[in-house]
């Protein structure tokens, strides 16, 4: 990795003493007096972006490369990230400008965080799958018998979204209570073995997290590897990158204020997705542990899935397509019972690169 330059480091140390400065109690109204004094923005200063998401390759990848050191050198925009698993939780709590969160939990997001927020980029379709045993009569989410036992690792997320799919696809009720499935909470990283120890019908999985259980043959994917955005395509009319898993998503006060800063973030996100398909295989080597992945077989593996399945998109930027066909997965979600009537849709934005 290389080395950050002193200008760089001096930044950072500045604005580290100005997050230190705005801890105590008072600190929000304090830093936004200040902030109005400085000619700054009540919603932070100029130059600065607070990010959080979870431990991700690409993001690595600009880091390691010295990609993203030379950008912020060059744009004179700082990131400061904070990787974490709760990056829901961050962003809620107000510790970040730009957070990622699945598409259909911006609402959720919005609602409990208590700050209007705009969706301006897309990075990740949902990966979830249906998988069941091998042996299994089962070829299609349709054939699983009401009754059955479905392992999921979360009652929310894709699994709203899987809701949708067999309320369309197959008239079936599947959701965590009341439903026409026993929907089994599990961790997330042993979905596939209940299914490959036939102690479930199906299991809801994540390809990444069930791949000793896929290599082994003895567990398949039904209606042959077809994926929620694939299903989700077909019901809003196709050529579709979503839903997404991640979307990149600002609080409305800040994005507002901070054109040039939001214009450089998806800068460097879109060079981000560009060095993936470019440098796929590359990537998933240097950091297999984020594909959980260990050994070169399960490597090659996950190589192999991607090349057939990638859930990266290839442009960070949203189209007033995508939106129009995201917003109708927002009303098959009412349709379905999976959201409120009362929910209101994200606030999308679409940027010019």
């Amino acid at each position: 990795m290389r080395k950050r330059k002193a200008f760089y480091f001096t930044a950072l140390l500045l604005v580290l003493a100005m997050v230190a400065a705005a801890c105590g109690d008072d600190s929000e109204t304090t830093t936004t007096a200040a902030a109005a004094d400085d000619g700054e923005p009540a919603s932070g200063p100029k130059g600065i972006i607070r990010f959080t998401f979870a431990p991700d390759p690409v993001w690595d990848y600009l880091q390691d490369s010295g990609i993203k050191d030379e950008m912020e050198q060059e744009s004179g925009i700082l990131i400061l990230a904070a990787p974490t698993w709760n990056e829901f939780g961050v962003y809620a709590g107000g510790h970040a400008d730009i957070g990622s969160v699945g598409s259909f939990e911006v609402p959720l997001l919005v609602k409990e965080s208590g700050r209007p927020a705009v969706v301006f980029g897309k990075y990740n379709m949902t990966r979830a799958v249906i998988a069941a045993p091998t042996d299994s009569p089962a070829n299609s989410i349709c054939d699983i018998p009401k009754g059955s036992d479905i392992a999921i690792y979360d009652t929310v997320g894709p699994a709203l979204l899987w809701g949708v799919i067999f309320e369309q696809e197959c008239g079936l009720d599947y959701r965590a209570t009341g439903g026409d499935f026993n929907l089994t909470l599990a961790d997330i990283t042993n979905t596939a073995q209940l299914a490959l120890d036939h102690e479930v019908a199906a299991a809801q999985i994540l390809p990444d997290f069930s791949i000793p259980q896929l290599m082994s043959g003895d567990v398949k994917i039904l209606d042959d590897g077809k994926t929620a955005p694939e299903w989700i395509a077909d019901f809003v009319g196709g050529a579709y990158e979503g839903p997404m898993t991640n979307i990149f998503l600002a609080r409305e006060d800040w994005y507002d204020e901070h054109p040039d800063e939001v214009a450089f973030f998806a800068k460097m996100w879109q060079r981000g997705l560009d060095e993936w398909h470019a440098n796929k295989d590359t990537i998933i080597e240097s950091y297999p542990q984020h594909f959980a992945a260990e050994t070169p077989e399960q490597i090659q593996f996950i190589k192999d899935y991607l090349n057939a399945h990638d859930w990266f998109v290839t442009d960070f930027y949203l189209t007033q397509d995508w939106i129009d066909k995201e917003t109708r997965v927002f009303d098959l979600m009412r349709e379905s019972g999976f959201m409120g009537e009362g929910e209101e849709n994200p606030r999308f934005e679409v940027l010019t690169p």
